[in-house]
């Protein structure tokens, strides 16, 4: 009996330190999504076009429809 219990407990420790690996991995890959989660953000603060450029299509029916609220 005590021998089962010997290979019931390493196979428990097996087991933790096989969740605890796949924790750590899920953490990184959750931190990593969270950085390009936080990357696309702040590239959507950024102005859509350059200064210099032409409205796009449906920015110009936004302008229009803007100025004929006012």
């Amino acid at each position: 009996m005590e021998d089962y219990d010997v290979r019931s407990a390493a196979s428990i420790l097996a087991s933790v330190k096989e969740q605890e690996a796949r924790f750590e991995q899920l953490t990184r890959a959750l931190e990593e999504e969270r950085r390009n989660v936080n990357l696309q953000l702040e590239r959507a603060n950024l102005p859509p076009n350059p200064p210099t450029s032409q409205p796009l299509p449906w920015q110009q029916v936004v302008m229009q429809f803007l100025v004929m609220l006012i």
